[in-house]
Formats: C-alpha cells, structure tokens, sequence
C-alpha cells in the first residue's frame, strides 16, 4: 500500500468519524453528560436508511436524507421521554442511563433486522486507479459530504441565531436563559443536529463497508477518542480529533516497526512486524493517551471561565 493511499484512506475514515464525534461533542459541551447512546442513535439511523432503500425501494439518496431526519426527531423523542427528567440529577448518573439505553437501542434493532450483515442497494462502481492510489466514487462523496456537512455546522455555528444561542447556552446556561434564551428549546435542537450528522455518519461507514447491529458498538471507541482527543465540548476539536485519529489509525498498521527496532540496519534484526488490523481500536487508546498526557484538556480544549 502506497503513502499516498494511506492519506486517502485516512481522509474517508476522518470524514466518517467527524460527523460522529461532532454530534457527540455538542451534546457533551450543552448537557454535560458523555452519551454512550450517541453512536447507537446512529445505527438506527442506518437500519432506517435500510428499510427505506432495501425493503421499501427507495433511491438511497432520499432513504439517507429521511433517514437521518427522522432519527434526530426519534432523539427528541427520547430526551423528551427519559433525559429530560433527568435534567438536574448529577452526569454520572445520565451516563449510565444512556448506557442503558444503548444496550437497549441495540439489542432492538437486532431482533428486528437480525444479527447478519446486511448491504444498501447500491450499483457496483468503477474504482479510479492510479499507480498511487485507488479511490471509489463512493469514497469521494463520503469526503465531499462530509465537509459539506461540517461547512454547514461552521455557517450555523456562528451565523444563525441558533448558533448564537447555542454558544450562549454553552458557556453559561443560567445567565442564557436569564437572558430569555429558551434552554429546552436549544436542547431539542442540539438533539436533533447531533443525532442527524451522528446517523449521517453512520450511514456513510455502512455504504462503505456493510451494515450490522454491533456496528455502534464497535465504533465507540474511536468516536470517543476522536472527541476527547480534540477537546470535547469543541466542535473544530472534534473534526480535528477524527483526523488526527484516522492518520494514526492508517499509518499505525502500515509502519513495519521491525524496521524501526533495527534502527534502519543498524541492529541485527530483520523480522517484518506490523500491527494486526484487529487492534485498531488500541491504536485509539495510545494516542488519545498521548495526547492526555502532552495536553489533558485535548488539542484545542480550554478551560472555561468560572
């Protein structure tokens, strides 16, 4: 494998884990509570965009627009039903019931869809390839919308009313909303961006690869890696966290580390030693590890103001 397939790999694998690691980040910096549910919201997201596209036969670009819009008002929904009431109880507790409630997600959709590996409709696609690299259609989109979709965050972020409230909210909620900021009302927004860009996400990993109940599961631990890495509670931190993450992932398989033992020849050690690809995940542990321990608020993490 190539250097240059390597950054293209690891630049499809950013813009997935962004949109997930975004969602997760705001939730986090208006609530304050790790939601270990987030990823699981998008697997549902992801089965919803099976139904439609699958079973119902829709065209796979409006199954993934409907999809994805209807899984973030099935957050609202939810928060409505279970977080809300929960509102002033300490964020351990909160944590744990969206543990619950991930478990729950879960196990639901596997007794509907079932436990096999499942595929969109998607007509096969010509690579491109080249000396360097190859690269599907689909891998290009996955890029392109992916930072659309962050684009789009920045424009509300910091030039929508919304967005405005939202940062006020987020820096101090009892001063936003003696100011006549409606808090619930941002809260269920909040809800329904991070759900949306999460199951948009989740999507994309499943277009790219294929699609099974666990999937959340296993992508929890980079989401989370991603976001902390980044600084979480900061939206640009999370973008920079997944593409951190994701050229550590890559090049951490693709470096011979027999070579680095030798010293380049200098030792008398010529065995090839490469990290199985079944310990990706470890990966994600050791940088965010890395950077705890160089930064601990992550990369673009700060203190707030008390």
């Amino acid at each position: 494998m190539t250097f240059t397939q390597i950054v293209i790999n690891s630049i499809v694998r950013a813009s997935e884990l962004a949109l997930l690691s975004l969602g997760l980040t705001i939730v986090y910096d208006i609530l304050r509570f790790a939601n270990f549910a987030h990823t699981e919201f998008a697997v549902v997201g992801v089965y919803l965009a099976l139904f439609l596209n699958v079973t119902l036969g829709l065209h796979i670009i409006p199954a993934v627009i409907f999809a994805s819009v209807a899984t973030g008002i099935f957050s609202i929904l939810v928060d409505r039903a279970v977080f809300k009431k929960m509102r002033n109880t300490s964020g351990i507790i909160i944590m744990v019931t969206s543990l619950g409630l991930a478990i729950a997600l879960r196990n639901t959709i596997r007794a509907i869809w079932g436990a096999d590996a499942q595929n969109y409709s998607i007509a096969l696609q010509r690579p491109i390839v080249t000396e360097y690299f190859r690269i599907t259609p689909l891998q290009i989109w996955i890029v392109l919308i992916g930072l659309a979709a962050m684009f789009v965050f920045h424009l509300l972020l910091h030039h929508t009313k919304l967005g405005k409230a939202m940062r006020a909210s987020s820096d101090n909620p009892e001063l936003a909303q003696a100011s006549g900021i409606a808090t619930e009302k941002i809260i269920t927004y909040v809800w329904f961006i991070a759900v949306t860009f999460a199951s948009l996400g989740g999507i994309l990993i499943g277009m790219e690869t294929y699609i099974l109940p666990y999937m959340g599961f296993a992508i929890i631990v980079p989401v989370f890696c991603a976001t902390i890495m980044g600084g979480i509670g900061n939206p640009y931190g999370a973008m920079l966290g997944a593409l951190v993450l994701s050229f550590a992932e890559n090049f951490g398989l693709y470096i011979n580390f027999g070579k680095i033992i030798n010293l380049g020849g200098v030792l008398d050690f010529s065995k090839d030693i490469f990290i199985p690809t079944g310990y990706k995940p470890a990966i994600s542990f050791v940088m965010l590890i890395l950077v705890l321990l160089i930064r601990p608020l992550g990369i673009l993490g700060k203190k707030k103001e008390v």
